[in-house]
C-alpha cells in the first residue's frame, strides 16, 4: 500500500515509509488518489468543514472514507449525499454528529447514515487498545496528585474562551 499523508506542516515530520507528504495545500491530489482516506485530525475552526461536496466530489466512486477524528471535519450533508448516490463507496464513521443530551435514544447524526448499507458506524471506539483504559488510570491518578500539589494537570486543553 502507498500511504500518502497532509501534515500541517509536512517540514516538521518524518517521511519514512510515507509515498508522499504534502501540506494543507495538496488536499486536492490526496483525494483523488485515494482508496481509503482516513481522518485523523483536530477539530478548529480551520478544519471544521473541511470536506464538503467539491471535496467528496474528486474521490473515486471506489473510495472509502474513514473518519476517527470528529465529525465536524466533514460536512454531513454532503457525506451523505455521497454516499446514498453512491459518488464513494462507503463510509466508516467512527465518530457522531449528534451526542445524547437527554434520556432516550439519540441517533448519530441528523442525516439517516444507518439506513445505508455502505456505511459501518462505531461509537467513537477507535481508541480502544489493549493497555488504554489502564493508561487512562495510571494518567487519571497522576492529574489528582497534580491537582493536589497545585500544578496543572498533564494534556489540559486550554479554553476557547
Amino acid at each position: 500500500m502507498a500511504v500518502w499523508a497532509i501534515r500541517r506542516d509536512p517540514t516538521r515530520s518524518d517521511p519514512e515509509g510515507l509515498a508522499f507528504l504534502g501540506g494543507p495545500d495538496a488536499l486536492d491530489a490526496v483525494l483523488r488518489r485515494a482508496d481509503y482516506l482516513a481522518i485523523t485530525l483536530s477539530l478548529t475552526e480551520a478544519t471544521r468543514g473541511l470536506l464538503g461536496e467539491r471535496e467528496l466530489g474528486l474521490m473515486k466512486s471506489t473510495a472509502v472514507l474513514i473518519n476517527v477524528a470528529r465529525a465536524e471535519i466533514v460536512d454531513e450533508a454532503a457525506l451523505y449525499r455521497a454516499l446514498a448516490q453512491k459518488k464513494i463507496a462507503g463510509a466508516v464513521l467512527d465518530v457522531w454528529y449528534r451526542y445524547p443530551t437527554a434520556p432516550g435514544p439519540t441517533f448519530p447524526a441528523h442525516q439517516p447514515f444507518h439506513e445505508l448499507a455502505n456505511v459501518l458506524m462505531t461509537p467513537h471506539l477507535s481508541g480502544w487498545t489493549e493497555g488504554m483504559l489502564d493508561a487512562r488510570a495510571t494518567l487519571i491518578a497522576e492529574n489528582i496528585h497534580r491537582t493536589a500539589r497545585g500544578e496543572p494537570p498533564l494534556n489540559l486543553i486550554p479554553s476557547p474562551d
